[in-house]
């Protein structure tokens, strides 16, 4: 969220439809003894309303959004993408974020805005003399940050304990609250980085699965594969299986294989001169090359033939 030139020492924010905190630069209330916090707010919409602070901006820091209710249309860079409840969106300091138009639908958002004290393209993450985290784990934190470019993640409900635990020693201030608040902080990170490491090997896992798919297909496109047996191969029961293709393909088993055959097709029309269309048709899997020209044509959207011509 952006700045306000707002100098209300109130920490209490009531203004047309929206109730909450907010403190930020015009404002800091406890963030005078926290340097590294550049804004710490929650805010509540009960109606509907349109909030320029929320349009796309940058800011001079890690700025974390999470969400309790309510689903807000928004802006990273030029990506587009959906808040839901439980989603939490994470933006470096030089991506642009926030509601394409400003709209704020019923809700409940909150969002930190952390000041690293180096973080750049070239430069790795370094959160500053407050952490106690390793100089590795912040670089990998930061790698991480960077190589997910949008990163949006969904039904993150055990993130939401962090942002009360830190509005709770805001608010009351009581002894030892930075303390507090930067453990807080750090175990977010810690929190993060095992989530996100645990993405990217699953991310892995699930890109070997159809590379191990699609290898064991291809290399017998004759074969009339029954998917309870591809199942078996992987483990899996048939309902799991196609489910997980579904997920990663964006298309059910059957169909999957279908576009295999043609995707071989494709490759032998374009560089094997020598065969006929009868040929390609029996080394890609199909039963006749009557049922290889509607389903080419189905797929590509024209016949084998003129694709060859």
């Amino acid at each position: 969220m952006e700045s306000l030139n707002n100098t209300d020492d109130s920490s209490k924010k009531k203004n047309s439809g929206n109730s909450g905190i907010w403190w930020h630069k015009n404002n800091l209330g406890p963030l005078k003894k926290l340097p590294y916090i550049m804004q710490f707010g929650c805010m509540k919409f009960s109606k509907v309303r349109m909030d320029e602070t929320m349009l796309p901006h940058l800011n001079d820091g890690i700025e974390i959004h999470f969400v309790n209710s309510g689903k807000y249309k928004w802006v990273v860079d030029e990506n587009e993408i959906e808040l839901l409840p439980e989603s939490l969106s994470i933006t470096t300091p030089w991506q642009l974020n926030g509601s394409s138009t400003g709209k704020m639908d019923i809700g409940k958002i909150n969002w930190i805005v952390i000041k690293p004290e180096e973080f750049d393209l070239k430069k790795p993450l370094k959160l500053g003399s407050w952490s106690k985290l390793t100089k590795e784990f912040q670089e990998n934190l930061g790698t991480m940050m960077i190589n997910e470019n949008t990163l949006v993640l969904e039904k993150t409900k055990v993130f939401k304990k962090y942002f009360v635990e830190l509005q709770n020693e805001l608010l009351n201030q009581e002894e030892g609250f930075e303390i507090m608040v930067g453990n807080i902080i750090e175990n977010f990170f810690i929190d993060l980085h095992r989530h996100l490491s645990f993405r990217k090997q699953k991310t892995d896992e699930d890109d070997h699965f159809i590379e191990k798919l699609t290898q064991l297909v291809t290399n017998d496109l004759n074969k009339k594969w029954i998917i309870d047996d591809l199942a078996y191969k992987f483990g899996m029961g048939k309902t799991k299986f196609t489910y997980e293709v579904k997920k990663l393909t964006g298309y059910p088993p059957n169909s999957f294989i279908i576009n295999l055959k043609i995707e071989k097709a494709i490759d032998l029309i374009k560089n094997n001169k020598e065969m006929n269309m009868s040929d390609i048709a029996f080394a890609c899997g199909f039963s006749s090359l009557q049922h290889f020209t509607s389903t080419f044509s189905q797929r590509v959207g024209i016949s084998p033939g003129k694709y060859k011509s």
